[in-house]
């Protein structure tokens, strides 16, 4: 069977993205029923040896980057694809809902994780309305689709009235051993250096954009006695001039703090420094740091809405994430108690060993060969 893969979603690392598909095509090729062929389309500066970071034997085209951004290549680039990619494969398979606009040979499937321009007002109309027509053109031209929640299943469903039979939930996988990994106090002591963070500390991780409501985190903790912030700070990963201001204002200047960049071979160690994880999201189609924190050990504060108590399940303590009294008082409740802390660190090791990316890997690969049976 021969698959083509498109790679361009695969080399924006830092993104999940970037890392559901990388992770899924590492363990989907132990199947060595599978040809892979991949290519790359708009990506800045390829290089071949980035392949080396895919451990399958890829065959790979890569549009020379000098013409990458030209102003020729639109018009190129289907006829660059349709040869590339639409004279060989039996499955096109697609990591992101960005396709080519081209015709291809075989069976397409596309992978949408989330609705997120849809579902969240965006500042920019512009990006919802582009949104909308890649996606909706994503959908018209696959013949099955891929999803990584039930819920983000429900809202394609619900908002394209699109055919339950023709999607498919596969789901997130975390690394658990890497997060779960033993950990000698010199080494949590070089991150905690690292970073500056405090002795004790709430954590958010993830990006700051809008819908995952950091502003509504740092209103929640100013709710707390001031007793319990002197004692316990908030950090959090990323900043921005918003929030900042807002920390100014609420006079927490000396309780919350905005780390740098966090490397990915530190997380582990900031998960396991932390109390507790709030991720309080308007909407996700996943919510990838929920099952991090519980593969590391750390208990895990999370939205009721979207996706999220999906993820979770029975190991975080759910909140109205628009509730600014409802999360201050799961936040007291987590931090106060430590017999509660050892219960939902319990729960959540075992909720994070339903996610394997070998699992998936291998959800992919039967995926696969039932649509071309």
């Amino acid at each position: 069977m021969k698959i083509n893969v498109n790679l361009q979603s695969l080399n924006n690392w830092g993104t999940g993205i970037c890392l559901f598909g990388n992770k899924l095509i590492e363990h989907f090729n132990h199947n060595t029923n599978y040809e892979l062929y991949g290519c790359f389309n708009f990506v800045r500066g390829v290089k071949s040896n980035n392949l080396n970071r895919f451990r399958f034997p890829v065959k790979y085209s890569i549009i020379p980057s000098k013409l990458v951004y030209s102003r020729v290549i639109n018009s190129y680039l289907p006829f660059y694809y349709h040869n590339m990619m639409g004279n060989k494969g039996d499955i096109n398979l697609f990591f992101t809902y960005k396709i080519p606009r081209v015709r291809y040979k075989g069976i397409t499937i596309c992978t949408i994780h989330d609705l997120i321009p849809l579902k969240v007002s965006q500042e920019n109309r512009q990006i919802e309305i582009d949104y909308r027509n890649d996606i909706t053109y994503a959908i018209n031209h696959s013949n099955y689709l891929i999803t990584v929640s039930e819920a983000s299943k429900k809202d394609i469903i619900s908002e394209f009235n699109y055919p339950e039979n023709k999607i498919t939930v596969i789901p997130n996988g975390v690394d658990f051993n890497f997060f779960n990994k033993a950990l000698d106090e010199t080494e949590l002591s070089r991150i905690r250096a690292k970073y500056k963070l405090p002795k004790k500390f709430i954590l958010y991780f993830g990006n700051i954009r809008k819908h995952k409501n950091v502003d509504s985190l740092i209103r929640a903790y100013s709710l707390l006695s001031k007793e319990v912030r002197n004692e316990v700070s908030l950090v959090i990963t990323q900043g921005n001039e918003e929030l900042f201001q807002l920390v100014k204002e609420l006079n927490l200047e000396n309780q919350v703090c905005f780390t740098t960049f966090i490397d990915d071979a530190d997380l582990p160690c900031i998960y396991k420094l932390a109390l507790v994880m709030v991720f309080i999201s308007l909407y996700e189609g996943f919510g990838l740091p929920i099952i991090e924190a519980m593969a590391a050990g750390t208990p895990v504060i999370t939205s009721n809405i979207s996706s999220m108590p999906e993820i979770a399940g029975k190991a975080a303590i759910l909140v109205s994430p628009l509730q600014l009294k409802e999360i201050s008082e799961a936040l007291e409740k987590v931090i106060q108690n430590p017999e509660i802390r050892i219960k939902m660190i319990g729960l959540g090791y075992e909720n994070a060993k339903k996610y394997s990316w070998k699992h998936s890997g291998e959800k992919l690969a039967a995926l696969c060969a039932e649509l071309l049976n």
